[in-house]
């Protein structure tokens, strides 16, 4: 029994690291260096935002980031997790599949929409069902206090509202124009 259970999770580790690296029908040798090095460059930086989703801790370094001129590539995120790479765009496993609808289109004839059409249809590339993002959860917080509302001040005794314009500085400011019209009247 236990035999099965490891020949089970050996089975199942094969074969996510095959299909992590599956190439499909495109050959790496037919990809140009330049878009190669585009391909593996996109690729090192999904791993990072992936990952990021995967722990969902933001830039923490993944275990193992690479990709090769092959086009083999590896993404472990520090919590030992190795994301499906093809559930996402912007990975080496994205851009094959798109490589190889271009090629099926590309061989199809020309102004054959429903050739076309297959072509993307029969091997759709990207997430077609996406999980959704890591959630949080929030609580609000406990409201039992004993503590009387505030009605005013630290030192107001009364409590009493305070009013939105303080009056004192208008009460001087119509003092002191009320001297100069004073004297200015007095003057004449």
């Amino acid at each position: 029994m236990v035999l099965l259970h490891s020949l089970i999770a050996i089975a199942s580790v094969a074969g996510v690291a095959h299909s992590q690296n599956d190439t499909s029908t495109v050959d790496s040798q037919d990809i140009s260096t330049p878009t190669k090095q585009h391909w593996c460059l996109t690729q090192t930086e999904s791993c990072l935002i992936i990952c990021d989703q995967v722990t969902g801790v933001t830039g923490e370094t993944p275990d193992s980031n690479e990709c090769e001129d092959t086009l083999k590539y590896s993404c472990i995120c520090s919590n030992g997790q190795s994301p499906n790479a093809s559930e996402y765009t912007e990975t080496i496993p994205y851009f094959l599949c798109t490589e190889q609808n271009t090629r099926c289109v590309n061989d199809c004839p020309q102004n054959d929409s429903s050739c076309q059409d297959k072509c993307r249809s029969s091997n759709p590339c990207g997430a077609q069902h996406p999980r959704p993002p890591n959630k949080t959860s929030t609580t609000a917080a406990s409201t039992t206090s004993t503590l009387p509302p505030f009605t005013g001040e630290a030192n107001d005794e009364g409590g009493a509202i305070k009013p939105i314009i303080d009056l004192k500085p208008v009460y001087g400011l119509s003092i002191v124009l009320g001297g100069f019209f004073a004297g200015f009247a007095f003057l004449l």
